[in-house]
């Protein structure tokens, strides 16, 4: 499936690369240096507070040309970077993997 027009999310790539830019760009910018984080970390544990939430959300636009709609904000996709990924890849019209249940 070829991604919709307007998004950037390279062709073949699924909700397991979007999680894994998105944990990069959490590690350089947001979680403190050392921290054991990856992209199956609950948020809030890692210190992810709303104001760095909407950091992310906003790269997540600038990099892959998906807005994530306010009706998306919910417990379960900002629960983990994994799970944003998933909501993202999902938005774009990609059939995503399934996230696994840790």
């Amino acid at each position: 499936m070829r991604p919709p027009p307007g998004t950037t999310i390279p062709y073949g790539a699924d909700s397991l690369f979007i999680a894994e830019q998105l944990c990069q760009f959490a590690r350089t910018n947001l979680v403190v240096s050392g921290a054991n984080f990856d992209e199956h970390s609950p948020l809030a544990a890692a210190g992810i507070d709303s104001f760095s939430l909407v950091e992310v959300l906003l790269f997540a636009e600038r990099t892959f040309g998906v807005t994530v709609p306010e009706s998306h904000w919910t417990h379960e996709n900002l629960r983990t970077l994994a799970a944003l990924g998933h909501c993202i890849a999902e938005l774009a019209g990609y059939n995503p993997r399934p996230e696994p249940r840790l």
